[in-house]
């Protein structure tokens, strides 16, 4: 048996003035990974959806369940 799981972040456009709030945001997607990482998740897929004020980002994770039968 397979889990799959996803994560949305939402990491905001943002002009020079407000690159650190970006960064954030983007520290924050790459603690949630590893934190499904650390779990036994597998980052399966990616997909990335540009708007005028945010990029989301959906990653796709998968862990193979130890106990199926």
């Amino acid at each position: 048996m397979q889990s799959i799981t996803t994560i949305t972040t939402f990491v905001p456009v943002v002009d020079d003035t407000e690159i650190q709030r970006q960064l954030r945001k983007l520290g924050e997607r790459e603690e949630d990974l590893a934190q499904h990482a650390r779990a036994g998740y597998t980052l399966a897929h990616t997909a990335t959806i540009t708007g005028p004020d945010f990029t989301t980002f959906v990653d796709t994770l998968t862990r193979d369940n130890e106990n199926s039968n």
